[in-house]
């Protein structure tokens, strides 16, 4: 999944722009591309689209609780981890990006994701965090 791990590629845009609809699948050497294929179509069914390039896929995931982003997260990390498929450094669609996919709808459904409208998004805090810039000269 280039661009795939929320926060890594996995969550970025709610919905499909213009250009991700008319982006093709560049699917890697070596695979097995009707297969990718089809599992890529499987997966634009539950909200996924490629990204602006067609190496990649993505998707929002929306949770009610902070806790249950994080450990939405954690979940596909441990996922990715035991897969060693690092998913901003494919250079095309493979079959790991569908199998991660899919492996963040189980999740998602697992931690309880919620529509867009009833869950919250994470952002920055408004304050500081302890080592960062604090906006005073020393």
């Amino acid at each position: 999944m280039a661009g795939a791990g929320a926060g890594a590629g996995y969550s970025t845009a709610a919905g499909a722009s213009e250009e991700q609809e008319q982006a093709q699948a560049q699917i890697s050497l070596g695979e097995d591309a009707e297969q990718v294929r089809g599992g890529l179509e499987e997966l634009r069914e539950q909200g996924w689209v490629l990204d602006g390039d067609g190496t990649g896929i993505q998707k929002t995931f929306y949770f009610r609780t902070y806790f249950k982003a994080v450990s939405f997260v954690n979940v596909v990390a441990s996922q990715s981890a035991i897969k060693k498929h690092h998913p901003t450094m494919t250079v095309g669609l493979s079959s790991k990006d569908i199998a991660m996919a899919q492996h963040c709808e189980e999740g998602a459904l697992l931690m309880g994701a919620v529509h867009e409208a009833q869950g919250k998004k994470c952002t920055p805090p408004s304050v500081p965090l302890m080592g960062g810039p604090s906006g005073k000269s020393a």
